[in-house]
């Protein structure tokens, strides 16, 4: 093959040493690494005779990326080039012996390799008035052309090698200015070149080095000084805010994220997110957990995608392309770094570094991540512990408040009976020589039911301790609802009657329930009485009961309380309900009704006495007895509220 001098070899030689001087001087001034890089490929065409050039560089996975080109290329080849690394197969393809020149390697146009079009995507053809980028082809050989004129898509590369042979990447010298391709002599040139450009690289590789460790070093001591800091326990997004602003000093970050995971309770939290520098509000926690987080939390890996499709390939290995979710901007990220978050074995949470440039992180980026994880596991860690100190204290102290307060309400409640049976009985002793029969038996009568509601208020207080302890007796038989609202009723009949009270009663004497007796009016004098204790005097009261299937009673639970758990079973039960037509209640006070110690916070409510036990007794006793009680209520004044309870109907009933 003819091979053409370029230009006068000793003017040749001169610019080069001039250049390499230069960049020397530069690198003792200055050691900007990409500045550093810039010069060498900017002079590989102003002193050896060529339009462009680009520097390849290898990585830690052995495939080399340009990191510089001459400033005459076109932005956008430069920008293709570097989302399109030379793969180190390539690399072996191209420096195949047959290619070989002098120690450097030519592959012309008319080569066969370009018949591969895995390998020519890797590369573009640059061309004077063609500014859009084309990459190479095999139909562009040219075939037939002379042989001694440079094509456009000839390739030169010229190795950089360190002292024991390894290369470090390629120098790729384009469009000779005389249009002709190298000679033996002008490779000899780019090699003189070349070896003492790798030199300069070397050496700007040592200084960035030891620049990134002191970057490293310190950006890790400002992490710790926050992590460790007081506030850290009470606000750990100033925390993540600082990991942000110190992890964008050591490396390429678009984003930053930080999740955190419940695994008990399968939910993920997104706790921080930050987007080009913009913070973005915690979405909703995300239930369940995602399966390829998830996998990668438990089995404690971490992963560094170096484009979107390979995390996205990732992803799809195990969960559907539905649940891939998208944060802040909404934009696919190129490079990803995926770090779980462990204290101990335990994993609970993760850190995620992002780029929109593809291929920018190294496994020293993973590196200073995982560093930090291990730190903002621990500070995680400690917020949560201080948050549930916290918590813990609050409850204590809302322990002691209720518990102060149910002393004082229960004295109220349980004195009411007391001065009740105590005035009756001083009437009978101080006037009993005095009174008719019929009175002495009013007063006794009285006094016998103020004992049954001290009975009864004594009975939920035991009841609501033993239900706490998760053991309160229930015996079920075939109970009559008939009967057991007589039997309310002729307790709370004095109430009845001095309030001038109509109770409209829809009760069908075959209908009983599985149930315990007891129990079950335990129930009914809990509801009755709060509908008499709640409403005004002289507004009626409902009571009635039907049979339902079980279709039917779980269709109006879930009308009445959406997304309510239920656990009844069986065929059919019997639906029992009490009406008034008082004050109603909110559905926003529907929420905490049948909550331990829960009063409601209307005027009427708190005008009353009460204990906040009596329906959360009900609910706990229903539910032991295979039930269900619930409250159907819009809130209205004058419309009133219907409690009601759905028990097992009676076999063969």
């Amino acid at each position: 093959m003819h091979m053409h001098v370029q230009g006068d070899l000793a003017n040749v030689y001169r610019a080069v040493l001039r250049s390499i001087s230069e960049i020397w001087t530069s690198l003792q001034q200055n050691p900007d690494v990409d500045g550093l890089l810039q010069q060498i490929a900017d002079a590989t065409c102003q002193a050896l005779g060529f339009r462009y050039s680009a520097l390849y560089l290898e990585d830690e996975h052995h495939n080399f990326y340009v990191r510089a080109t001459s400033s005459s290329v076109p932005a956008e080849h430069t920008a293709y080039l570097r989302q399109h690394p030379m793969p180190a197969y390539v690399a072996s393809l191209l420096t195949q012996p047959a290619l070989r020149c002098r120690n450097s390697y030519f592959i012309p146009g008319e080569a066969d390799i370009w018949q591969d079009e895995s390998v020519a995507a890797h590369f573009v053809i640059v061309q004077e008035g063609e500014p859009v980028m084309t990459t190479l082809s095999y139909e562009e050989r040219g075939v037939g052309e002379d042989m001694s004129q440079w094509r456009p898509n000839d390739l030169l590369l010229v190795p950089l090698c360190k002292g024991d042979g390894s290369i470090i990447g390629f120098l790729t010298p384009d469009s000779p200015l005389d249009g002709q391709r190298p000679s033996p002599e002008t490779v000899d040139v780019l090699e003189v070149f070349a070896s003492q450009a790798t030199g300069v690289i070397e050496w700007a590789h040592l200084y960035e080095e030891a620049q990134h460790s002191s970057q490293e070093r310190a950006a890790l001591i400002e992490i710790g000084r926050a992590l460790s800091a007081p506030e850290a326990l009470r606000d750990l997004s100033t925390v993540y805010q600082v990991l942000y602003a110190q992890l964008c000093r050591v490396m390429p970050v678009d984003g930053f994220f930080v999740t955190r995971c419940d695994f008990a309770r399968d939910k993920m939290y997104a706790d921080y997110i930050i987007d080009e520098d913009i913070s973005y509000p915690s979405p909703e926690p995300q239930s369940p957990i995602s399966p390829w987080i998830g996998y990668m939390l438990t089995e404690h890996l971490t992963y560094c995608f170096l484009t979107a499709q390979e995390h996205e390939d990732f992803v799809l290995q195990h969960t559907d392309r539905t649940k891939v979710i998208l944060f802040g901007s909404k934009r696919r990220s190129e490079s990803l770094i995926f770090v779980p978050v462990h204290y101990g074995d335990e994993a609970i949470g993760m850190l995620s570094v992002q780029s929109y440039q593809p291929h920018v992180y190294t496994q020293r980026h993973v590196q200073m991540i995982k560093e930090i994880a291990v730190q903002a596991g621990i500070a995680m860690m400690n917020a949560r512990r201080y948050s549930e100190l916290g918590q813990a204290m609050r409850q204590a102290q809302e322990s002691e408040q209720l518990k102060n307060q149910f002393l004082m309400t229960a004295s109220h409640e349980l004195r009411t009976p007391l001065t009740a049976i105590q005035g009756y009985l001083e009437l009978l002793s101080t006037h009993g020589a005095h009174l008719d029969e019929e009175r002495k038996q009013r007063f006794i009568d009285n006094a016998r039911r103020a004992c049954d509601e001290l009975i009864l208020l004594l009975g939920n207080v035991m009841d609501t301790s033993r239900i706490d302890q998760e053991w309160v007796s229930v015996k079920r038989d075939v109970v009559a609802i008939s009967p057991a609202v007589a039997q309310i009723l002729e307790i709370l009949d004095p109430t009845i009657t001095r309030e001038q009270r109509h109770i409209e009663l829809d009760l069908a004497d075959d209908l009983s329930v599985w149930a315990d007796d007891l129990r079950l009016r335990q129930v009914l004098m809990n509801l009755v009485g709060n509908a008499l204790k709640y409403t005004p005097p002289a507004t009626q009261i409902a009571i009635g009961a039907q049979r339902l299937s079980c279709n039917e009673t779980l269709r109006r639970i879930k009308e009445a309380q959406p997304g309510g758990v239920n656990m009844l079973t069986g065929e059919r039960f019997v639906l029992i309900w009490v009406r008034d037509w008082g004050p109603g209640i909110s559905q926003k006070e529907q929420e905490k009704l049948f909550a331990k110690f829960s009063r409601l916070s209307t005027e009427a409510t708190q005008a009353q006495r009460g204990a906040g036990w009596g329906l959360y007794l009900c609910r706990k006793l229903v539910e032991a007895m295979n039930g269900s009680i619930w409250v159907e209520s819009q809130g209205i004044s004058g419309e009133g509220s219907t409690f009601l309870i759905a028990l097992p109907e009676t076999e063969g009933q």
